[in-house]
C-alpha cells in the first residue's frame, strides 16, 4: 500500500512539474498567448450568440429555454477545455508512432501513456475554459440555479467524468494509428461531432441516434444527462446524485477501455528503425 502511494506521489511530483513547465514556456512567448485569448474565446461566443439567435428566432430547442441551453454549453465547453489541456495529444499519436518518437518514452521509468499526455499538457487550452466558465454562470443565473455545496461537488464529479470520456475517446482514435501506420488525424472530425452533440440536447436526436450517444459512443453522458439531472428535466434515464456517479464511472471505463486498446498496440509499435 505505501508503495502506491509513493508511485502516485511521484507522478503527482512530475505532473506539477510538468505543468509548471508549460506555463513558463507559453510566457516565453507573450504575443502568442495573447492571440489565443482573443481568438479561442471569441470563437464559444460566436456560438453560444447563434445559440441565441435560434431560441428568440424559432423558441424552445426541444423544450430547453435559453437558460438551460446556456447552462448546457457552458458545462460542455469547459470538459472540453479541459480536455484540451490534457488529452488533446491524442489527436497527433499518429505522428508519433509513424516518427518512431516512441522510442524516447519506452526508455524512461513511468507509463507510456501517462509520458505521452503529461509531458505535453496544453496549457493553451486554459484560453477555452475561460469562455466556458463565463457561459456557464450565466446559465446557471438565467436558470435559477443555487449553487449550493452539493450542487458544486455534482458539478466536479460530473465534470471529472466528462473530461475522460472525451480523453478515452481520443485515445481510443489515435491509438488506431498503432495498426494502420497512418498518421491521418481523425481528432479534429471527432472533436466536431463531439461538439454539436454535446453543446445541444440529444433528445432532439431520433431515437437511434439517441442510443447510439448513450450506449454506444457515450458522449450523452457528457453534458445531456448531468445537466438535466442538474436542472431536474426528465431524460428517462437517471436523475439526482447518481446521474454524477454514473458519469464518473462511463469515464472511468471509456479510460480503462482507452487504456487497454493503447497498450496491445503499443506492442505493435514498431519503433524508428528500418
Amino acid at each position: 500500500m505505501s508503495r502506491s502511494f509513493d508511485t502516485l506521489r511521484h507522478y503527482l511530483d512530475v505532473t506539477g512539474v510538468n505543468i509548471k513547465m508549460a506555463f513558463m514556456t507559453i510566457i516565453e512567448y507573450p504575443a502568442n498567448i495573447a492571440g489565443w485569448m482573443i481568438s479561442n474565446p471569441l470563437q464559444f461566443i460566436m456560438g453560444f450568440a447563434i445559440i441565441k439567435f435560434v431560441v428568440e428566432t424559432f423558441g424552445e430547442i426541444n423544450g430547453w429555454d435559453y437558460g438551460q441551453l446556456a447552462f448546457l454549453y457552458g458545462l460542455s465547453v469547459i470538459s472540453h477545455a479541459l480536455s484540451m489541456i490534457f488529452f488533446v495529444q491524442g489527436w497527433f499519436m499518429g505522428w508519433y508512432v509513424i516518427e518512431g518518437d516512441f522510442d524516447r518514452y519506452l526508455t524512461r521509468p513511468l507509463g507510456v501513456l501517462y509520458q505521452f499526455f503529461f509531458t505535453n499538457i496544453n496549457i493553451f487550452g486554459i484560453t477555452d475554459l475561460i469562455p466556458g466558465i463565463i457561459v456557464f454562470i450565466y446559465g446557471c443565473v438565467r436558470s435559477g440555479v443555487r449553487a449550493s455545496f452539493l450542487f458544486v461537488i455534482q458539478v466536479l464529479i460530473m465534470l471529472i467524468g466528462a473530461t475522460l470520456i472525451r480523453g478515452g475517446i481520443y485515445i481510443l482514435i489515435g491509438s488506431t494509428s498503432f495498426h494502420t501506420r497512418s498518421a491521418v488525424d481523425f481528432g479534429q472530425y471527432t472533436q466536431e461531432i463531439m461538439d454539436k452533440t454535446t453543446m445541444y440536447p440529444i433528445s432532439m436526436y431520433p431515437e437511434s441516434m439517441q442510443f447510439i450517444l448513450t450506449y454506444l459512443i457515450p458522449i450523452g453522458w457528457v453534458s445531456f444527462y448531468p445537466v438535466s439531472s442538474l436542472l431536474g428535466i426528465d431524460n428517462g434515464i437517471s436523475s439526482g446524485m447518481i446521474t454524477a456517479f454514473i458519469t464518473l464511472a462511463v469515464g472511468i471505463l471509456m479510460m480503462s477501455l482507452a487504456g487497454a486498446y493503447f497498450n496491445s498496440g503499443l506492442k505493435k509499435y514498431e519503433s524508428a528503425g528500418n
